[in-house]
């Protein structure tokens, strides 16, 4: 049986008000191929404010509890439906040095604990692709590591929980911008600051990635992605870009990209190619902190990938100055990215922190 733990949050700003109503449980995949990326390094992310949020995280070891079951989180990508609103999020980690396999096991043995604790079927175990179209649990999705959807509906049948006669979920096709899902909304022409949000796509959608890649630091939909994840469709993802962008401009973090959103990209004028030079020095947060435009520079960076110094605070807590809430985002960042977590700046975390914004 997997080792279960709790590390529960009690607040989170990427969330929703009310009672979650538990009919549904999501299956996502973390995306981070990172080493060290596992369950406990993601109960961390969570822990210390982060831009999306979820009940459960699990790895070849362990599953950690973030979240109660009550809580309506922001990981479906659907906003107020039943993905947000009305299910309960597990997130297997994908690290490359975890064992994929044994984690999807671990995974399976949870679902089966909360389908009976929660009685919820077998049939509305989903995948995250069924509430934004997005190709997650990715690997699940296409089998790529040698375990599939049915593999792990296989793992989880027969649960005390599950009432349904109906067959589970089965895989199906990410939404091709040739084949768009009935839910997707055209918008046409330019993008001159009218609202544009999740399940919408077209030219406008376009305009807002292009313009959020090329921003100075760079909010990418999906770096990972061909393209950088500009496709036209405002997806969880994009909407997610656009969460990080006004988070770090201390706007109104509401997923939506209005004529605030637009008036702030139009506003930074900086090249999207100069980036910020980190300096070659080591800072530590030991009185008289270290300041001026070299500490800016790493704060930004940091910022840029989604560790903000101060989170909430002015401007996130960028002011040019290493103290003790800047020496933690650097923490933070050395724990997610395997490095020894000292929340010192130096060549081992400039050289990660560059490998990060190539």
């Amino acid at each position: 049986m997997v080792l279960i733990k709790k590390q529960l949050v009690y607040s989170s700003r990427s969330g929703y008000t009310g009672i979650n109503g538990r009919k549904f449980i999501t299956i996502h995949e973390t995306a981070n191929t990172s080493r060290g990326a596992d369950a406990q390094t993601h109960a961390n992310l969570q822990s210390n404010g982060f831009t999306a949020s979820w009940h459960w995280q699990v790895d070849d070891k362990e599953a950690i509890q973030s979240f109660e079951h009550t809580a309506r989180l922001w990981h479906a990508g659907d906003g107020r439906g039943d993905g947000n609103m009305n299910s309960i999020a597990i997130e297997i980690c994908v690290n490359r040095d975890g064992d994929f396999k044994q984690a999807v096991e671990n995974a399976a043995e949870l679902v089966k604990k909360i389908m009976k604790d929660e009685g919820i079927p077998q049939t509305n175990v989903v995948q995250h692709h069924r509430w934004s179209g997005k190709n997650c649990p990715t690997n699940l999705r296409n089998g790529s590591k040698g375990i599939d959807w049915a593999d792990f509906n296989r793992m989880i049948s027969g649960a005390s929980g599950d009432t349904s006669e109906g067959q589970p979920e089965q895989p199906v096709k990410s939404p091709s911008p040739s084949t768009p899902k009935p839910k997707w909304t055209k918008v046409t022409g330019n993008w001159t600051g009218q609202t544009l949000g999740n399940g919408e796509y077209g030219e406008p959608v376009r305009q807002l990635q292009t313009k959020l890649s090329n921003n100075n630091p760079p909010f990418y939909p999906n770096k990972q992605a061909n393209n950088n994840g500009i496709d036209s469709y405002y997806g969880d993802d994009t909407e997610d870009a656009v969460r990080r962008f006004q988070s770090y401009y201390g706007l109104t973090e509401d997923g939506l990209a209005g004529k605030q959103v637009y008036n702030k990209l139009n506003s930074n004028k900086t090249p999207p190619n100069s980036g910020t030079s980190l300096p070659n020095t080591v800072y530590r947060a030991i009185r008289p902190y270290p300041s001026g435009s070299g500490v800016r520079a790493v704060q930004e960076t940091l910022a840029s990938v989604y560790y903000y110094p101060d989170k909430g605070a002015k401007n996130n807590g960028i002011d040019g100055v290493y103290g003790p809430k800047t020496a933690d985002a650097v923490r933070r960042f050395q724990s997610t990215h395997g490095l020894a977590a000292d929340g010192i700046y130096g060549p081992v975390t400039k050289k990660a922190l560059e490998k990060v914004m190539k």
